[in-house]
């Protein structure tokens, strides 16, 4: 029995890579201010210096989701957890 996910997952990955590593690697060459990271700190207005304590709610929420998501899949793939 062949499964869907065989196929979806590994696809989905390399869509996901072949949109994503481009744009990132021309941003990168062309003076850095086309990147994600760039992108993300000037939607969420963060500066060089800025204190952890003056983030904003949006800071809080968008740091919150990437630190459970990130640690989540971690534990999960690696570690078997949350099965």
């Amino acid at each position: 029995m062949k499964l869907w996910g065989n196929t979806y997952w590994p696809a989905w990955l390399a869509l996901l890579l072949v949109t994503f590593l481009p744009a990132e690697i021309y941003g990168l060459a062309t003076g850095g201010k086309n990147t994600l990271s760039e992108w993300v700190w000037r939607t969420l207005k963060v500066t060089a210096d800025e204190s952890f304590w003056k983030f904003s709610a949006t800071d809080y929420l968008v740091f919150g989701t990437w630190i459970v998501l990130v640690s989540w899949l971690t534990l999960h793939f690696f570690l078997h957890k949350f099965t």
